[in-house]
């Protein structure tokens, strides 16, 4: 069943310029033919000239042009259950056969189409094509990229498509809504990141900050940057907050801007930019510990990884050791066999090893246990054997079971990595040290069946719940301002 709009709602949403409806609705004005965001500073038009749509993407296909005040493309995304958004995540634009992306997720075109309508109301081509026009228009705008590069960028195959479906869509050439940007530099692209208040900026670089894998990652208190690879693109990438904007700036060079996209995706899982906290607070807040912790921190938020393989070399790095020993294993592993990258940015000009990288690697000098290097190496292989299950598994239960036929890897391994490297929202490492030691009251240590049934009132935000179990143990902070 389709969803339908409330214009009751909306108009009083918009109205107030309520923050808690940005990105679930967007208003399009008929005499003006502009579409825009609830919190848009423009003066409210006339209710009789005023149109609802679900998304960005239908009212542009509805023949509405972003506003150029409020730019409701950079929305943050509406909150979307956990498989759409997998679906949409893992989808390349360049790649839209709909036959092909419902089989990778274990659905019917038909099914896939109905929950495209059901969410967006559109169908996925159309919704896979404006997500390529609304990147094509972002990057004319705030870019000083070739048309070309932009072309390939937002997931075209020619420059002649480019230019017809730009036309088409916004009434001009793309040279008409390309800016003069402020950057000097040809090779640096500057992005804004829109996000849905609250959102602890500081408190989620802390976070990275402990864990960085020195000449890879490098975190200062104001900003995160750290080497990227994907496939044969290198490059590197800054992330800080916006000046008074809910948004973060991304700042990104590539030797092959065709995975700009690409780069986006995975900054937003990466810092859990799509979440729709008052909606996770709403289910965690009947439990009296949670409580206290989403009152004193209401913008922490779920870090992610930026690529999966890495965390999860991480992840069995960090089994039964602290968080400084793993990130000490991890540094080591890099400049062992990593590659260096003398062009990209100080401090980041290491890369981390690929799977391909790490194969029949023995690991000898590491500082490893033997039982430790074994479990590295019979997990590579697995990976290199099995590596879209990581992206596409079923469920997470079956991703359980299958995981944990491979010696050395056990439910909280599995959890862990689902939790922070897949960014599956209800993952929940139930036998985790500080999840105990969080739940244990009057010095009685529950029992990890009872953790779990406990768990079962927090989901499908497990593992929300899991990262306020662990700052509940760290010292009392103020809360910090969005």
């Amino acid at each position: 069943m389709t969803f339908t709009l409330n214009t009751k709602i909306c108009e009083s949403a918009r109205l107030s310029r309520d923050a808690r409806f940005d990105g679930k609705f967007f208003t399009a004005v008929l005499s003006t033919g502009i579409f825009c965001r609830p919190i848009c500073p423009a003066r409210p038009p006339k209710p009789e000239n005023v149109q609802y749509y679900l998304s960005a993407e239908q009212a542009l296909q509805a023949g509405f042009s972003p506003c150029k005040r409020c730019f409701p493309e950079q929305a943050a995304m509406k909150n979307l259950p956990p498989k759409i958004k997998k679906i949409i995540h893992s989808v390349d634009y360049q790649q839209n056969n709909i036959s092909d992306i419902a089989q990778k997720f274990h659905l019917s075109p038909r099914q896939l189409q109905r929950i495209f309508k059901q969410y967006f109301g559109i169908s996925p081509s159309a919704y896979f094509q404006q997500q390529r026009l609304l990147l094509a228009r972002k990057l004319l705008s705030t870019t000083q990229l070739s048309i070309s590069d932009i072309c390939f960028a937002s997931g075209f195959q020619s420059v002649r498509r480019f230019n017809e479906a730009i036309k088409a869509c916004y009434q001009c050439p793309p040279s008409s809504i390309r800016k003069q940007s402020k950057l000097s530099n040809n090779n640096l692209v500057e992005i804004s990141l829109a996000y849905r208040p609250p959102f602890d900026w500081p408190l989620m670089l802390s976070f990275f900050r402990n864990r960085q894998i020195a000449g890879v990652e490098y975190i200062d208190e104001h900003s995160y940057q750290r080497s990227i690879r994907l496939d044969d693109c290198v490059g590197w990438f800054s992330l800080s907050h916006a000046i008074k904007q809910s948004a973060l700036i991304l700042r990104v060079s590539l030797s092959d801007f065709s995975y700009l996209n690409q780069v986006i995706i995975r900054v937003r899982r990466m810092f859990d930019l799509d979440a729709d906290m008052q909606l996770i607070h709403e289910q965690l807040n009947d439990h009296p510990l949670l409580a206290q912790v989403i009152k004193r921190c209401p913008g922490l938020r779920l870090p992610g990884c930026w690529d999966i393989f890495e965390f999860s070399v991480r992840a069995i790095l960090g089994q039964q050791v602290s968080v400084k020993a793993a990130t000490t294993f991890a540094k080591r592993i890099s400049e062992k066999y990593g590659q260096y990258h003398p062009d990209l940015a100080e401090n980041t000009q290491l890369t981390f090893p690929s799977a391909k990288m790490l194969a029949d690697t023995d690991f000898d000098g590491l500082g490893l246990t033997q039982s430790r290097r074994d479990t590295l190496q019979r997990w590579i292989a697995f990976y290199l054997s099995n590596s879209d299950l990581m992206e596409n598994y079923p469920s997470l239960e079956q991703l359980e079971q299958q995981l944990c036929q491979i010696k050395g890897i056990g439910p909280w391994t599995v959890n862990y990595i689902a939790m922070r490297g897949l960014s599956e929202p209800d993952a929940f490492p139930s036998a985790d040290l500080g999840i105990i030691k969080a739940l244990t009251d009057n010095q009685t240590k529950p029992k990890n069946q009872q953790i779990l049934a406990l768990a079962e009132q927090w989901r499908p935000w497990r593992s929300y719940a899991a990262i306020y179990l662990w700052q509940s143990l760290t010292p009392n902070t103020p809360p910090t301002k969005d």
